[in-house]
């Protein structure tokens, strides 16, 4: 047969779902998928009950818990929605090193110029004569 639970058990799981459901609303407004919602939201609820219950966690578990219930509300959407997305970008590189004429070998690379205030100035002290 099956106990009945307290009613302290139960309002202690209402609250914690409740209140994890506040931060989950703002990882939704920023994008994330409905799978890693649900994962949140589990963690944040499971957290919350595991602070209340566990008194010897306490002292290390509600500190996290109280970042990363707020963490949601500091960072923008857009910072939010970078965490979630997870692409991998690659560049294209493109040399334009100026190459000496009669193709030189790379210890023979000339310098570029250099740009102050929109004028080039010649470098005079590293010319070859």
């Amino acid at each position: 047969m099956i106990r009945p639970m307290s009613p302290g058990l139960v309002l202690l799981l209402l609250v914690a779902g409740l209140l994890a459901l506040l931060p989950v609303w703002r990882l939704r407004v920023a994008g994330w998928s409905a799978s890693t919602l649900g994962v949140a939201w589990l963690l944040y609820a499971a957290g919350m009950i595991a602070a209340i219950r566990l008194p010897e966690v306490d002292r290390y578990l509600v500190p996290i818990l109280v970042l990363a219930w707020l963490a949601p509300f500091v960072a923008g959407p857009e910072r939010l929605a970078r965490v979630a997305r997870r692409r991998h970008v690659t560049a294209t590189v493109i040399d334009v090193t100026p190459r000496l004429p009669g193709g030189g070998h790379d210890g023979d690379r000339a310098e570029p110029p250099r740009t102050v205030e929109g004028e080039v100035i010649e470098d005079t002290a590293h010319r070859r004569t």
